[in-house]
């Protein structure tokens, strides 16, 4: 197997752990109203979240073809939530008292933002391999 392929492969299954714990984190976004604070319904968060599913869908197909796009995109996404995890659950998790769903929800965070830097990183490599080896079609 190249490395290209090894790349790629890398990125699907750190993708897959983050879609793993992604949705059931946003499952525990709406049961702590979270689409509120952002001066959304049930229903536009929702909307939103579809979207969100239908991108997720689109970028990791891409990257399973080695398109540069979808490495861009998984990038991006693993990036984003990584980043969203840390500035809005990590100062609320250091206050004192239980967090949400307890130990569960830490653990969800905690993942979340572990395996959407690693997905940034070993999108970047993959980017960068294709750069070195253009894929032949």
């Amino acid at each position: 197997m190249n490395r290209s392929r090894r790349l790629g492969n890398l990125v699907l299954i750190n993708g897959t752990i983050m879609v793993g714990v992604a949705i059931p984190h946003l499952i525990d976004d709406f049961l702590y109203d979270i689409p509120a604070e952002f001066g959304l319904t049930n229903i536009q968060a929702q909307i939103l979240a579809g979207f969100f599913s239908v991108l997720l869908i689109v970028v990791f197909s891409l990257a399973a073809r080695g398109q540069r796009w979808g490495f861009i995109g998984t990038a991006f996404l693993g990036g984003f939530l990584a980043l969203a995890g840390i500035l809005k659950h990590i100062p609320l998790m250091a206050k004192p008292g239980p967090y949400w769903s307890g130990l569960f929800s830490e653990i969800l965070i905690a993942i979340l933002i572990l395996s959407g830097i690693l997905l940034l990183i070993v999108s970047v490599f993959a980017l960068r391999e294709i750069n070195r080896n253009p894929p032949t079609e």
